[in-house]
């Protein structure tokens, strides 16, 4: 980093005739009002890498690059947040090979080690060819939209909940997040290698995972695609369950609901459709993430509901009694149809115009 008056500094210990001093003072109070921000290696390495995707000539913008310190510092607040879900937990040396033939795994957990070796594919096909910035998005992915955004959220009450019932499904969820943690910070480790070396130390189980365990991941193994481990019904479940999550998320914005606030959700849904089977198997992961309360599936609708469409198959509503105030929903609602009313009717008339019919192509109508 380097503040304003450091810059300026620097200028005026140059070459630069007086004016061109002015000029160039101008733009760097413009450019950088509170100076250039401390941003890291890492962060600057993953932003560079994020340049290559547009050629040699970089104009690099500070923001992006305090964009990807914030990201070094997600990544860090996850795993180190996630580390408190593995205090109880060992690993060993062949746990993937356990956690694999143990028939324990939720679709959660089938889902995020399918990712895995997808992203390993990816990332690998990418630094081959040497597709840098291709690389970097989908490390960056892996981590916001699977790991942090999805997984790691996912887990939380399999985790909290110690009870004898639920052992064997929170062996599972902990092996996996083991798993993504450990291989997720090697995927990363040749673009932000110092911040991954730190995490990847902490992780449990370190120097107890036999004589072939790496003493540094600089000297792990980069990960490799296992086709085996590509599950595409999990990744297909997945996927409708997430549109279903979406749909929750968006009722309860519409509506102001608090996050605190659990509400009753009742789905439409064909069956045998992937939203069904996704509703049927996922049911704790749709509860969790769409904060309900509970998730009715084909069952009678009451009227006091909210609704929204999730595709063709699918309808989700949500019980409204006692977390919205219907008069002023109303109010709101005629507010919106005494805009959009004008709007029908203007179409309305010009639909119903001489030659309409005649003029106006198909596709338009």
């Amino acid at each position: 980093g380097c503040t304003l008056g450091t810059l300026r500094a620097k200028l005026e210990g140059g070459n630069l005739p007086a004016k061109e001093i002015q000029r160039a003072a101008a733009d760097q109070a413009a450019d950088f009002p509170q100076g250039i921000p401390e941003c890291g290696s890492d962060a600057l390495r993953f932003g560079l890498l994020a340049y290559t995707v547009q050629g040699r000539d970089v104009n690099l913008d500070i923001k992006r690059v305090v964009g990807y310190r914030q990201f070094c510092n997600k990544l860090w607040n996850a795993t180190r947040f996630a580390l408190q879900f593995l205090a109880d937990f060992a690993p060993t040396p062949t746990l993937q090979q356990d956690l694999l033939t143990s028939n324990k795994m939720a679709v959660r957990d089938r889902y995020m080690v399918s990712r895995l070796t997808c992203a390993a594919k990816l990332l690998g096909d990418h630094l081959a060819a040497y597709r840098f910035g291709d690389a970097q998005m989908a490390g960056y992915q892996l981590w916001m939209d699977h790991v942090c955004d999805v997984y790691l959220e996912l887990v939380k009450p399999v985790v909290k909940n110690d009870a004898p019932a639920n052992a064997d499904a929170r062996w599972a969820a902990q092996a996996t997040l083991w798993l993504a943690l450990e291989a997720g910070l090697r995927l990363l480790h040749p673009m932000m290698p110092f911040v991954t070396e730190e995490l990847w130390m902490r992780l449990p189980g370190r120097g107890t995972l036999g004589p072939d365990e790496p003493k540094s991941i600089m000297l792990a193994p980069y990960p490799t695609h296992v086709p085996a481990h590509v599950d595409a019904a999990a990744e297909t479940s997945m996927e409708a369950a997430m549109g279903i999550i979406r749909a929750c998320r968006s009722l309860r914005s519409s509506y102001q609901i608090n996050n605190r606030d659990l509400a009753t959700f009742y789905l439409r849904v064909e069956e045998g459709s992937d939203a069904h089977v996704a509703a049927q198997g996922q049911a704790d992961d749709i509860r969790t993430l769409g904060r309900a309360s509970e998730l009715v599936v084909n069952g009678s609708v009451p009227a006091s509901v909210g609704i929204v469409v999730v595709d063709e198959t699918c309808t989700l509503y949500m019980d409204l009694a006692g977390l919205v105030d219907f008069q002023a929903e109303l109010a709101k609602l005629e507010k919106v149809l005494a805009k959009t009313t004008p709007l029908l009717q203007n179409l309305e008339k010009k639909v119903a115009a001489k030659g309409y019919a005649e003029k106006v192509k198909e596709e338009i109508k």
